[in-house]
């Protein structure tokens, strides 16, 4: 019995070593214990095998336990940037929120990411110092990938790039400007230093960092923003609905666990207005996070972000999970109507305003279980919409619309043959390349859209 149990927890502590007894991450926890971060004693943080750093429990905690709670003021959120006069001083001081082209102009996050190269500057003299250290120095989203790399990718991943590429350029080049104009007749010191080494990469590095470890924090029924727009806020074009939490963006992603966050806030505190915050009003407000799932002792804990499919996992987390059943292989409605033209079999006015009426041109792809909806809907309109025997509108949404239609599936699958190639192809190029994470997450995903290809055109 002894030596079985040996065994055993020989097993459970291979896939792991400790992380804990870093300079960093020591200093990154005793801060956190005496700035007033109550967690589980059981958690511990741990470098594992397959997916690097995480929390591991090394007592069974059950469903329904409180993993962590943090003090407002121990995140990084809207009341942050509000109550630091130095940032908000970027801003107001010459009167560039009063010029047209900074409302509303950028998000949130590249806000949120401008604050943290803000801080980064600051070095030691900051609060958030040792958090600032603890962070990833680097990322493993497709973004970073080579131009050589990213031609060969698939046609999703890069839309999704040049979408990111596009935000990230447009914001930094705004905030560029508006630090320009703001040193003329700012005193800070700190603001002069940001202005001299505020650079694109950067702030690409701070847009991820802010992309894959924020978490969703709603502190409405707390703040009072009817106002904004005498406050930085009014650069914003969306909510301040997220947050950065100290320890809490460690723990990773599970599409199997199930988690609640819980903002616990005293009665008093409520419709707080968003000028002269004080840092000491939010001590006794709380951002608590509940596990719904049981995890043995020796085993890693997670938290879920959502349901998601490998394409957004990879494009905005930087990582891939196996099997996921979410994962599709779109197709774009432009590519299905080249594709008919070519046969001669356009599509006219008339199907045209039906497909639109009922949304049929988008939410197009193939899954493991065969058609979207819609996908197959359309087919149905093109099909069948000059049937005079046949109300396409009344079949849309029957339950024929889930019947086995050959003629459908032949219709559509020239299209997927000719993505299978490509997507064979691409993977044998990417292949080639020295790898890394970010190249592998890819080269799987599009590995497994290769056997949905594969299984759809054997029909």
């Amino acid at each position: 019995m002894g030596r079985t149990r040996r065994r055993r927890k020989l097993k459970r502590t291979n896939c792991f070593e400790t992380c804990n007894y870093s300079s960093d991450l020591i200093m990154l926890n005793s801060w956190l214990s005496k700035s007033g971060i109550q967690r589980s004693k059981k958690l511990v943080l741990k470098i594992f095998s397959d997916c690097n750093r995480g929390v591991l429990t090394k007592k069974r905690i059950r469903a329904g336990d409180e993993l962590l709670s943090l003090p407002l003021n121990l995140t990084i959120n809207v009341t942050t940037l509000l109550m630091d006069e130095e940032f908000c001083a970027i801003f107001l001081d010459s009167n560039i929120l009063s010029q047209l082209r900074y409302k509303q102009a950028i998000s949130f996050q590249c806000l949120l990411a401008f604050y943290l190269l803000f801080l980064k500057v600051q070095g030691n003299h900051s609060k958030w110092y040792l958090y600032m250290q603890s962070l990833p120095k680097n990322y493993t989203v497709p973004y970073f990938l080579t131009n050589e790399i990213k031609k060969f990718l698939d046609p999703n991943i890069l839309c999704v790039i040049e979408k990111q590429q596009h935000i990230i350029n447009s914001a930094y080049n705004l905030l560029n400007d508006l630090l320009n104009i703001a040193i003329i007749k700012n005193e800070y010191k700190s603001v002069h230093l940001f202005k001299s080494t505020f650079n694109k990469s950067d702030f690409e590095w701070a847009y991820f960092t802010v992309n894959t470890r924020c978490v969703f924090m709603d502190l409405t029924n707390l703040l009072n923003l009817t106002h904004m727009q005498n406050t930085i806020l009014s650069i914003i074009n969306d909510n301040t609905k997220i947050s950065l939490c100290p320890f809490l963006d460690m723990i990773n992603h599970s599409a199997y666990a199930k988690n609640e966050t819980k903002l616990i806030v005293n009665k008093e505190l409520n419709n707080l207005p968003i000028v002269h915050l004080k840092e000491n009003l939010f001590s006794k407000v709380n951002f608590s996070i509940y596990t719904k799932t049981t995890f043995e002792a020796y085993s890693q804990v997670f938290i879920c972000y959502g349901d998601s499919y490998n394409l957004k996992l990879i494009t905005e987390y930087g990582f891939y999970i196996a099997s996921n059943n979410l994962d599709y292989v779109s197709i774009e409605y432009e590519e299905i109507v080249a594709f008919l033209n070519s046969i001669k079999k356009k599509v006219s006015q008339e199907q045209y305003k039906c497909i639109l009426r009922h949304g049929l041109d988008k939410d197009l792809y193939i899954d493991i279980k065969g058609m979207s909806f819609n996908l197959y809907g359309l087919l149905v309109v093109i099909k069948y919409f000059y049937r005079k025997d046949v109300d396409v509108s009344q079949l849309l949404y029957s339950a024929a619309i889930c019947s086995y239609d050959r003629e459908l599936f032949d219709l559509i699958k020239p299209i997927l043959i000719k993505k299978l190639i490509d997507t064979e192809y691409n993977v044998s190029q990417l292949q080639k390349f020295d790898k890394c994470v970010a190249l592998y997450n890819c080269i799987v995903l599009m590995s497994h859209q290769i056997k949905i290809l594969k299984k759809f055109c054997k029909y």
